[in-house]
């Protein structure tokens, strides 16, 4: 007699199990987000992390885009490239960090950008 596991939970996003959904709308960015957040689906962390991935790149582009206008008008393009580069290495980290433990099926709730997520997702 062979014991089975049970068959993995596809109420995530086009019929994907949770995590395979959370994982890919972390590693896809803002279009993944949304991908993943349009896609169907009931499973709540898959829409979270979807949500939250949307949020939290949406915010790094409006951040540099805000960066570098601003010290584009004040003629600091000097101080604006390593700002940008930290920025970035700080995304990067959070990126990696998302969408491994999206893909471990790990609910995480960014600093800041989770309670922008709750607001603006009612989720």
């Amino acid at each position: 007699m062979s014991v089975s596991s049970p068959p993995p939970a596809t109420d995530g996003p086009f019929g994907l199990a949770p995590n395979v959904a959370a994982g890919l709308a972390y590693l896809l960015g803002i279009i993944g987000g949304i991908v993943m957040f349009l896609g169907g689906g009931t499973n709540r962390f898959a829409k979270w992390s979807a949500a939250q991935s949307i949020v939290i790149w949406g915010a790094y582009i409006v951040l540099l885009f805000a960066i570098d206008f601003i010290f584009g008008l004040i003629h600091l393009w000097a101080l604006a490239v390593p700002l940008t580069m930290v920025l970035g290495l700080i995304w990067f980290v959070l990126w990696i960090w998302t969408f491994v433990t999206g893909f471990q099926g790990k609910e995480v709730e960014v600093p800041v950008f989770a309670g922008l997520t709750k607001s603006i997702f009612k989720l």
